[in-house]
């Protein structure tokens, strides 16, 4: 069986969500347009022009669909599904050659050597992004084919906007299941 993994998403762009539901595929960004500074970034002895070029063209080349494993981390629906506004969306990779990786969550850059690849150099964060719980699929095309198993709406998405979109869904894809997230299952981030 293969695993599960957690996309959030605003629902803001309906075009954007319903590209998901109707093509089950998500996107696959380039590092530059991910929304940490630090991305990419890297230690390395090597003082060459040469090898820091073409490790930028690696890095540029490999297209990433990030996701989490965790669909109740109250900062996830804040910060990317729109402050609960939004959904979680619950996939696997069609793909089963394609494997996630798990993101290295450091306090220290990573220090890489000549024959790194770019998907090497974007599996490392700093533990500020921890709680993301992120894993990673490396992508040389745009799109991460998923089979979607589950749609969980925010806690602040309206009764009329859910049943809309419970509606929608149901008749594009009955087999997805719907739900809203409840206030017991969210965790908070705090510590006792």
């Amino acid at each position: 069986m293969s695993q599960h993994y957690y996309k959030y998403r605003s629902l803001q762009n309906l075009r954007w969500f319903l590209d998901i539901i109707m093509n089950e595929r998500l996107y696959a960004s380039r590092y530059t347009c991910l929304n940490d500074s630090m991305e990419g970034v890297y230690i390395t002895n090597e003082n060459c022009r040469d090898i820091i070029n073409l490790l930028k063209t690696k890095k540029y080349k490999t297209r990433i669909c990030s996701l989490s494993k965790e669909y109740r981390d109250t900062r996830m629906w804040a910060y990317y599904a729109d402050s609960h506004k939004g959904c979680c969306i619950e996939v696997s990779a069609k793909d089963m050659r394609c494997n996630p990786v798990d993101i290295n969550y450091s306090e220290n850059l990573p220090r890489v050597l000549n024959d790194t690849d770019g998907s090497k150099l974007l599996s490392h964060k700093s533990s500020l992004w921890e709680y993301e719980q992120e894993v990673r699929f490396f992508r040389k095309t745009a799109w991460l084919n998923v089979n979607i198993h589950r749609i969980i709406f925010g806690m602040r998405v309206s009764k009329s906007d859910y049943d809309f979109y419970k509606q929608l869904i149901g008749r594009i894809n009955p087999s997805i299941e719907i739900k809203q997230i409840q206030e017991n299952e969210i965790i908070d981030g705090f510590t006792a």
